[in-house]
C-alpha cells in the first residue's frame, strides 16, 4: 500500500469519527419544541418625529406600538390621536395583522370625544361617548399609552378615562402588564 492511499483512508477515518460525534450530539438528549412566549417588546418614544398608537397584537394578547408619523417635525394633538385610535389600525399596523379592544365611535358621535389640556401635576382626561368601565385593561391601556407617551413630546403624562358611566382614576402607561 502506498502512503497516499494511507493518508487517505486515514482522513476518511478522521472524518467519520467526526460525524459520528456531531451525529452522537456528546450525550444531549433530544427535546422538544419549548415554548418560551412573545418576543421581546421595546417601548418606542413619541420624540417629535412619529407619533405612537398602542394597538393590540395579532393574538390580542398584549399592547404593541404603532409608530405613525405625517412628516418630521409635525406633532399631532391629542384629540386627533384619540380619533385615530378609535378607527382602528390602518396602514402598515393593519397589514401586520394588529387588532382593538376599543369600541368604534357609534355615528354622530365624533364631536363627543375631547381630551383636557395637559396639566404637569393633573395629566390629561380623555372623555369618549362610551362606557369605560366594562373595558377590559388592554382597551384602557391603549387610551392611557397612546395620549399618556404621545400627546406630550418627552413626557410621560398621566391619563384620567371619562366615559358614559364611570370615571376611571388617573394612570401611566404601563407596557408591562
Amino acid at each position: 500500500m502506498t502512503a497516499r492511499k494511507t493518508r487517505s483512508r486515514a482522513a476518511a477515518a478522521t472524518a467519520l469519527a467526526g460525524c459520528t460525534l456531531l451525529l452522537a450530539g456528546c450525550g444531549i438528549k433530544t427535546t422538544g419544541v419549548i415554548d418560551s412566549g412573545h418576543a421581546a417588546t421595546v417601548k418606542v418614544p413619541g420624540a417629535g418625529k412619529s407619533t405612537v398608537l398602542y394597538f393590540l397584537s395579532k393574538e390580542g394578547d398584549r399592547l404593541v406600538p404603532a409608530p405613525f408619523t405625517l412628516f418630521d417635525g409635525y406633532t399631532i394633538a391629542p384629540l386627533a390621536l384619540v380619533h385615530l385610535l378609535l378607527d382602528g389600525p390602518g396602514g402598515r399596523a393593519g397589514e401586520a395583522g394588529l387588532t382593538t379592544a376599543l369600541p368604534r365611535l357609534p355615528a354622530g358621535k365624533e364631536d363627543s370625544v375631547t381630551v383636557s389640556e395637559y396639566s404637569p401635576s393633573e395629566g390629561m382626561t380623555v372623555r369618549v361617548p362610551f362606557a369605560v368601565g366594562d373595558l377590559s385593561e388592554l382597551a384602557r391601556s391603549q387610551l392611557v399609552c397612546t395620549v399618556g407617551v404621545s400627546a406630550v413630546p418627552d413626557t410621560l403624562s398621566r391619563v384620567t378615562l371619562q366615559g358614559t358611566d364611570t370615571t376611571i382614576p388617573s394612570a401611566e402607561c404601563d407596557l408591562k402588564r
